[in-house]
């Protein structure tokens, strides 16, 4: 199953767009550890921080959501329900009230 949305959801550049996108974690990592302390991070490896961490959120959800929409698609409703049919007994109550229907005022001939 995670094989089928992997080449449904995946184009010919989403491997390489997730290997640039693993170097540039890597690489802000990398420049996060050398700063040496908070004061010198800057502003912008916090963003690229956030920015990855924002985009492999989106990724997760994506796949999550693909993979749900392919299970889906793959259960056989009128299937499942003959089975859920065999085992179980229909009870259907019903009230219907017949009312007439409230005319206008006719007028009057005199």
């Amino acid at each position: 199953m995670a094989s089928d949305s992997k080449k449904s959801s995946s184009g010919p550049d989403s491997s390489h767009e997730s290997k640039s996108d693993m170097n540039k974690i890597s690489d802000t990592i990398k420049k996060i550890i050398s700063a040496g302390s908070p004061a010198e991070i800057s502003k912008e490896l916090i963003g690229t921080v956030l920015t990855q961490a924002l985009k492999a959120k989106d990724d997760v959800s994506l796949k999550v959501t693909n993979e749900m929409i392919g299970l889906v698609r793959k259960i056989d409703f009128v299937k499942e329900f003959s089975k859920f049919a065999q085992n179980h007994k229909f009870k259907v109550t019903a009230e219907i009230e017949i009312l007439k229907k409230e005319t206008p005022e006719e007028p009057k001939k005199e």
